[in-house]
């Protein structure tokens, strides 16, 4: 019985002893965890995930190099066109004519410009050089000038501009004296100091086939303007054609002369190449 008491008591003494203000201190409350974001270093961050296709694209969205437009040999071939678009194509392009070349027959042929007469066309350096030459133009031209050559003033009448006539330059009448030589008899029809007189006989003569040209004389200080019809071998043949010509004009001063080395040249030339024409 006593022994139970003494152990009552002694736990009441241990009760008491840890139950005292002293020794027992209150609960310490443990201070509230805060928890900081843990920051993922730069080797631990997850790469994004990339398709197949996404890899062969260039990366960063590199910007592609302009590229300019590609030559003209690069374009894309165009579609084979049919038979009839080529040929709607052909008719429709405008087609370059290449310039011609001069041909032979051109080369004889004048253009009328404005202004220009028989007597102007002949005087021109590249033509005959000289104004009274101008018979041997209508000569060479009787099919478009025929008709319309009349009158006294001929000569220098305005020729219908754009016509071309045929023409012979100082060079052709050389080149045709070289072939033959003829004889200086000529017929003289007519000489007088007015061309207004000089011109109906001389063209008269021309459409009947004489080889008719002008030359100048001057007598006894006078100027003249002589219309003959050449050239002969001999006196005989002269007199024979300036007979006819008197019956076909009723002239009865016309004779036969001999011309001399000069109006020779000047002028057999011309009518041997006339021949050709």
């Amino acid at each position: 019985m006593k022994v139970s008491m003494v152990r009552i008591f002694i736990v009441f003494l241990f009760a008491l002893t840890s139950c005292s203000g002293e020794d027992s201190q209150p609960p310490q409350t443990p201070p509230p965890k805060v928890v900081q974001p843990i920051k993922p270093s730069t080797a631990d961050i997850e790469k994004p995930t990339t398709t197949v296709a996404e890899e062969k694209k260039p990366q960063a969205e590199e910007k592609a190099p302009v590229e300019r437009p590609a030559a003209t040999a690069e374009k894309s071939a165009a579609p084979p066109r049919s038979a009839a678009e080529d040929k709607k194509v052909a008719t429709e392009e405008p087609t370059v004519t290449p310039p011609k070349k001069k041909d032979k027959e051109d080369q004889g042929l004048y253009s009328v410009k404005k202004g220009d007469t028989l007597s102007s066309i002949a005087a021109k350096p590249e033509v005959l050089k000289d104004p009274l030459k101008w018979p041997i133009l209508l000569r060479l031209n009787q099919d478009k000038l025929g008709e319309w050559s009349g009158g006294e003033d001929l000569p220098d009448r305005e020729l219908p501009q754009g016509t071309r006539i045929k023409v012979m330059t100082a060079r052709e009448a050389r080149a045709g004296l070289k072939k033959e030589s003829a004889g200086l008899w000529v017929v003289n029809v007519l000489s007088s100091t007015s061309q207004a007189e000089i011109v109906p006989p001389a063209v008269t003569l021309v459409k009947q086939g004489y080889p008719v040209y002008i030359v100048r004389a001057n007598v006894k200080g006078k100027d003249y303007l002589r219309l003959r019809v050449g050239f002969f071998k001999n006196r005989s043949e002269a007199d024979e054609t300036g007979k006819k010509i008197k019956e076909q004009l009723s002239f009865q001063e016309s004779w036969s002369t001999k011309a001399d080395k000069e109006e020779y040249e000047e002028v057999a030339g011309v009518f041997k190449s006339l021949e050709k024409h």
